[in-house]
């Protein structure tokens, strides 16, 4: 004022921390089978100060919390976990970091279990000793634990190579086919082989062996060397035989 008195106010400003934490989130497998461990682990700094941490995930409908304590500006954190389904199963696991200014940072990555199971083939045959000319139906019953993709079947007759080819969808199915027996001789060994193919490329074979049946009789042609012989005469009884596939007594 005009005699020189002097009055001071003074107000201190803080400037708002709205920076979030950063986290840098690693894995030491990022496909893991059922049974591995799976290691998260999280690199975080914060300009200001860390307050605390947590690794959440959901396996097999259980949610899982893990809680860690934090201070400074710097921390590293991690949590093994076994993994506990099966493939094809997605886990997330989610990081949350909270610094002193209670700003949080979301650190989300989805994990696939990787199916490496092959899916189970069952097969038939209406009958297991076909005849020539004959109908032999090739059935096969086939499941997976995730999810089929395409089944073949494949035979070979008289030299010719057959693949039939089936899409499938789901868990289970049922392919079959029909096949004359044609070409083929008794006794002829046909390989039939069955294919299947899931979601994640793993594939099944399942093969029979199955032998034309033989139900040919020998050829039996016979001759005398006398046909109305006398009393002492010496008769020769000869057989001439043949058969399609082998002669054993």
């Amino acid at each position: 004022d005009t005699s020189n008195n002097v009055k001071q106010n003074s107000t201190l400003l803080v400037v708002a921390d709205v920076t979030k934490p950063i986290v840098n989130t690693t894995f030491n497998i990022t496909s893991p089978l059922l049974n591995d461990i799976i290691n998260f682990t999280g690199n975080i700094t914060d300009g200001n100060g860390l307050l605390s941490a947590n690794i959440t995930y959901n396996m097999s409908g259980t949610l899982t919390k893990v809680n860690f304590t934090l201070s400074g500006t710097s921390a590293q954190i991690s949590n093994a976990t076994q993994i506990t389904v099966a493939g094809g199963n997605v886990i997330n696991f989610t990081m949350y970091v909270t610094d002193v200014s209670n700003n949080v940072k979301q650190n989300s990555t989805l994990i696939t279990v990787r199916d490496n199971t092959f899916p189970v083939v069952n097969t038939t045959f209406n009958t297991t000793s076909p005849l020539v000319n004959s109908v032999i139906n090739f059935t096969g019953n086939i499941t997976d634990d995730v999810a089929l993709l395409s089944a073949n079947i494949t035979y070979n007759m008289s030299g010719v190579l057959t693949k039939v080819n089936f899409t499938l969808s789901g868990t289970s199915a049922q392919v079959s086919n029909a096949t004359l027996i044609t070409g083929c001789t008794e006794t002829c060994v046909i390989n039939f082989t069955m294919y299947a193919t899931d979601t994640s490329n793993n594939v099944k074979q399942n093969s029979t062996l199955l032998t034309v049946a033989d139900v040919t009789a020998p050829v039996v042609n016979t001759t005398f060397n006398k046909t109305n012989p006398l009393v002492n005469d010496v008769i020769n009884y000869t057989a001439n035989i043949t058969d399609g596939v082998g002669l054993l007594s």
